[in-house]
């Protein structure tokens, strides 16, 4: 019988100054979800791979929550059998149910013969966010679907704005492993801000579209202080001032909180550069209880989700 899988890749939500609006596509870590008809009326979820303590309930369980939404706008309701495989774990700040809600969506429009839209695709996976963080933001999702760097100018309706990434740069990635619930790190985001914050902010992110299509390094650099959701997020990473410090002392580009954290992202322009900052900010947990988990990638090739032969 049939059988479609998809790849979607880890994501980089706000990216710094963008809160829920700015998100970056990663490229070697990801979720995978394989689809097939199962000859009833009633979909299923048959297998998780790494994520154990993920809900196999269908109403549960954000992978089969998108593709019932999915077909529900469709009339559609042959029952499928769904396996889920987690390439990353959840609580990284990675965008993990991000993952698995794009993977879901890009592998069943594979399977339908490609009957949604990009935007459509983008507000389906948005669903699945809504399940598991109670609000349908789509800086994750938009990115592990797209590829790239993009900005989501509303959310509804859909409208993203793909945005240009300077050649050369590379991300490098630090997971302190310990697990921030999204839910718990949109609790400690002040609901009201400064005037003068929200300027700043605006300033901020007007800047960093600038530079990007100007190719600007040294603007980019600057553009990236968020003074809106770092100052309550940062409390919930361990050593997150002396993380920073070590990036920044080896001439990272930027510093900022992947998502809703405890992941950290630096950028540079060189290989060379990007390892002596991931050794830097590893050995900031040298000598300590917690373990973590580091990447470098290039950014010249973070496509999005994508067909892929085995699950």
């Amino acid at each position: 019988m049939k059988k479609v899988c998809g790849f979607a890749p880890a994501s980089i939500g706000n990216f710094c100054v963008g809160f829920d609006v700015l998100g970056l596509a990663l490229e070697s870590i990801g979720d995978k979800v394989e689809v097939s008809l199962n000859g009833t009326d009633t979909n299923r979820i048959t297998q998780i791979v790494n994520g154990e303590n993920l809900p196999m309930s269908i109403d549960k369980n954000c992978c089969s929550v998108v593709i019932r939404k999915m077909q529900e706008a469709l009339g559609n309701f042959r029952g499928l059998d769904i396996r889920i495989h987690k390439g990353f774990e959840s609580g990284s700040g990675l965008g993990s149910s991000s993952a698995s809600s794009a993977a879901a969506a890009f592998t069943y429009n594979e399977f339908l013969g490609k009957s949604f839209s990009d935007n459509e695709l983008v507000a389906f996976a948005a669903e699945g966010e809504r399940l598991a963080s109670g609000t349908a933001h789509a800086d994750n999702v938009a990115p592990a679907l797209l590829g790239g760097l993009v900005l989501v100018r509303d959310n509804n309706p859909i409208d993203i704005i793909r945005l240009p990434i300077p050649k050369g740069l590379f991300v490098v990635i630090l997971f302190p492993k310990i697990v921030v619930n999204t839910k718990d790190s949109r609790s400690v985001m002040q609901q009201n801000i400064s005037l003068q914050t929200a300027t700043n902010q605006w300033a901020n992110m007007g800047a960093l579209v600038a530079s990007l299509y100007q190719n600007d390094l040294s603007l980019l650099s600057r553009a990236m202080v968020d003074e809106v959701a770092e100052p309550a997020r940062a409390l919930l990473i361990p050593k997150f001032e002396e993380i920073k410090a070590a990036a920044k002392q080896n001439d990272a580009i930027s510093f900022g909180i992947s998502g809703s954290g405890p992941s950290v992202f630096a950028l540079t322009d060189n290989i060379t550069q990007a390892k002596k900052i991931q050794e830097a900010m590893k050995q900031v947990f040298y000598n300590t209880s917690i373990d973590t988990m580091s990447l470098i990638e290039s950014l010249a090739n973070n496509k999005g989700a994508r067909l892929v032969d085995t699950f």
